[in-house]
């Protein structure tokens, strides 16, 4: 495993469909042969976003440091007057013709109203992360485009400049044929100041579009020696930033090998999907595994069924465990095999994670997919807690003999959140948070 870690920090970033991506992606499958088992593949197509070099903002005419580039916003080097936009929902035609900057604040969120808990466990504390953030100030760059602003730049609220280098947000929405990046600490300071005295500015977003570039998905399946025809859905993804996002595929190697030593009773199947980090050129819908699930229904939905899952992801990330089971009697075995972790349970407005398309499709699941601040940082540092990484491998052991061990129907139902639950929760969250933003006193 360490060796795995060491080849990935050398590795870098493997943001979709990169050369790095697939030589991570060639890895798995020599391991996966080494192992004695076949390899399958799906290799999708799209239009692939590069950054060529480093991003450049200067606000007249001197240069200010941005902290990171938005992820398949746009290309080339626009110029025009800044131009500050305030409130909630920017009047974007006010910034036709020009570069608007605004305000994005990473805010604590309520996470209690997002990640439910199992029982009377202690609720989650509030979490401050710039990916939510990220993702919502994002919505508008279609309208920007569209009311001829020229480029954006987001001044970061709430998160320290050394915590917004690199962060590669949001990575879920289509591309958006605007250049944006974002800026924080001192430079967001600069930016907002100058924009609101409409100094000139221009924003360089130095980066190519590879149409027909592709992703490659990889499966393999260890037959059950007695129900076969029974499916453990194991998945993790393959693109990531850094050493913890993604290295799910340490552990899902490691529970193969066993497998393969250890012949289970039913049939275990290993997913290493592509697209966690490209969403939309996979799905319209869920998480990349979505796609996946989609495109094999024999797998896990007939002739073959599948039984339960375990997503693995962000293995040794330096945070509190987020641990996800779908049913009471996943959630006795997750307890007794993560002692001391909190788990949490599915809520009707969110599951992180690739273990959300296992959830939506009924399958019984336990995941893991804790988020520190770094997580979808693309600079190199001290991103994984490798003791912890062994002792989480270890967990999924005992927890994957514990399911063969256990009659399907013991696992009990999945229930997802219909739409009165959504919107009982939408509503429930909108309040807390409304009520954080009050001033105390």
């Amino acid at each position: 495993m360490d060796a795995e870690l060491d080849f990935l920090r050398d590795l870098g970033p493997r943001l979709t469909g990169s050369p790095q991506h697939h030589r991570l992606v060639d890895r798995v499958a020599e391991q996966v042969r080494a192992l004695g088992l076949p390899v399958s593949e799906d290799r999708h197509r799209f239009t692939r976003w590069d950054l060529t070099a480093a991003a450049g903002l200067s606000v007249g005419g001197e240069p200010v440091e941005v902290a990171s580039v938005f992820p398949y916003s746009g290309t080339g080097r626009v110029t025009g007057p800044l131009v500050r936009l305030r409130g909630p929902v920017p009047r974007w035609s006010r910034a036709r013709g020009g570069i608007a900057v605004v305000e994005v604040r990473n805010r604590e969120l309520p996470l209690a109203e997002i990640v439910r808990v199992w029982g009377s466990q202690q609720p989650w504390e509030p979490l401050a992360h710039p990916l939510i953030p990220a993702t919502i100030a994002g919505l508008g760059l279609h309208r920007a485009r569209r009311a001829g602003v020229r480029g954006v730049v987001f001044a970061w609220r709430g998160l320290a400049a050394e915590d917004a280098r690199g962060q590669y947000v949001p990575f879920t929405l289509p591309y958006q044929d605007i250049p944006a990046a974002f800026v924080a600490g001192e430079a967001a300071d600069a930016v907002l100041d100058a924009a609101a005295r409409g100094k000139p500015g221009d924003l360089d977003v130095p980066a190519t579009l590879t149409p027909k570039a592709s992703m490659r998905t990889l499966w393999t399946a260890v037959e059950g020696s007695e129900h076969p025809e029974e499916t453990v859905l194991v998945v993790t993804h393959t693109d990531g930033t850094n050493v913890v996002e993604e290295n799910g595929h340490i552990g899902l190697l490691a529970l193969a090998r066993d497998a393969v030593t250890t012949p289970p009773r039913r049939t275990v199947v290993f997913a290493f999907v592509a697209g966690h980090l490209r969403i939309p050129a996979v799905t319209r819908s869920g998480q990349a595994a979505t796609r996946w699930l989609r495109d094999h229904p024999d797998l896990w939905s007939g002739p073959r069924r599948a039984v339960a899952g375990l997503g693995v992801e962000h293995l040794g990330a330096r945070a509190p465990e987020l641990l996800y089971a779908t049913t009471p009697r996943l959630r006795d075995l997750a307890a007794a095999e993560w002692p001391g972790t909190r788990v949490s349970r599915p809520s009707p407005l969110i599951h992180f994670g690739e273990g959300e398309p296992l959830l939506h499709h009924g399958i019984p699941a336990i995941s893991l997919v804790s988020s520190p601040i770094d997580l979808l940082s693309t600079r190199p540092g001290d991103h994984v807690d490798t003791d912890l990484l062994h002792r989480q491998v270890d967990s999924f052991r005992r927890v994957l003999a514990r399911l063969d061990d256990t009659a399907s129907a013991d696992f009990g139902q999945v229930r997802p959140g219909g739409v009165v639950a959504k919107a009982v929760a939408a509503a429930r969250l909108a309040i807390a948070i409304a009520r954080s933003r009050r001033p105390s006193g």
